[in-house]
Parts: structure tokens; C-alpha cells; sequence
């Protein structure tokens, strides 16, 4: 940007990504889920607010202040890359502790996505970017796959299952 002055500043540069923070209606049970469940090591612990780093991403749960997404609702939502056989093992994996997901769907017949929600209803997607086995036959979707190639409304739960 040229011609910074007092009228029009330059923009500055943000650094990097710091973290998503997303509601929780019951911290115990955040827990559980994103450490015991999915994998996530714990890196801040308190009553109303844990931090959970999952997949290098600094992912916050809050139980003050939150405002939940509507039932229907796609975004906001968390996207996690994987691979195809960790797509594959991750919907198995969900289904053992009662948890649905979507079914697979693609946007343009090479990579997969599939969403599926957190205890709290916070939407999550798994993106394999290439490789995942009949990618070019799976149901489109445009940008945006819910209400074309997922009924996001299904993937609602109230009870899960622990591993183990």
C-alpha cells in the first residue's frame, strides 16, 4: 500500500493464527471430547475455559459468554486436513462412540469432506484434499455442502460413548 498518512494508514500485517474459541455447554464433557476422544493434549484447564491443542491447532472451549449455532447451521465450523485412510478410520471410529457423521461428498470429484459435531453441536469438517477412493463418484456439493450433499441437521447427538 502506498501513500500511508493520518487520512489512510498502511495496513499492518497480522503475524500468524492464534486459536479458534467455540461455545461448550458443558466443559467436563469438551474435554473428554476433543483429549480422550479425538486426540487433542490439553494446554490450558479452567473452570469455564479450556485450550486444546488437535491437529497444531490451538482449539479453545468457553462456557461464559457463548452463543450456540443454529440447529441447521454449517458456519461457522472447524476443517481438520487428513488423509484418506484417516477419513475412512475417523468415520468408523466416530460410529463406535455413537457419534454421526455425514456422508462423504465432494466439490469437484477429487477431494473428500465430511462433517460431523462436536457434544455441543459445533460443526467440524475432515478435508482429504486427494487420494480417497471413489472421490469422482461421490455426491457434489457447491462451496457450501450442507443442504445439497450433506443433511448437516442429522449429525446432532445428546449421548456418546467413551473409548475403551
Amino acid at each position: 500500500m502506498t501513500g500511508a498518512d493520518a487520512h489512510n494508514p498502511a495496513r499492518p500485517q497480522l503475524d500468524s493464527f492464534a486459536h479458534v474459541s467455540l461455545p461448550c455447554r458443558n466443559i467436563a464433557e469438551g474435554k473428554r471430547f476433543y483429549v480422550d476422544l479425538l486426540g487433542g493434549k490439553l494446554r490450558v484447564d479452567q473452570p469455564t475455559f479450556c485450550s486444546i491443542i488437535l491437529a497444531g491447532a490451538d482449539v479453545g472451549i468457553g462456557s461464559e459468554g457463548v452463543t450456540f449455532s443454529a440447529p441447521g447451521a454449517e458456519y461457522p465450523h472447524i476443517a481438520f486436513y487428513c488423509g484418506p485412510e484417516a477419513m475412512a478410520g475417523m468415520k468408523d471410529y466416530l460410529a463406535a462412540h455413537g457419534i454421526p457423521s455425514s456422508n462423504y461428498w465432494t466439490r469437484q470429484g477429487v477431494e473428500t469432506l465430511m462433517f460431523f459435531r462436536d457434544p455441543s453441536g459445533n460443526v467440524i469438517e475432515l478435508f482429504c484434499k486427494s487420494g480417497f477412493p471413489g472421490a469422482d463418484t461421490l455426491p457434489k456439493g457447491p462451496p457450501r455442502g450442507h443442504g445439497v450433499a450433506v443433511d448437516i441437521e442429522k449429525l446432532r447427538y445428546d449421548s456418546w460413548k467413551m473409548p475403551g
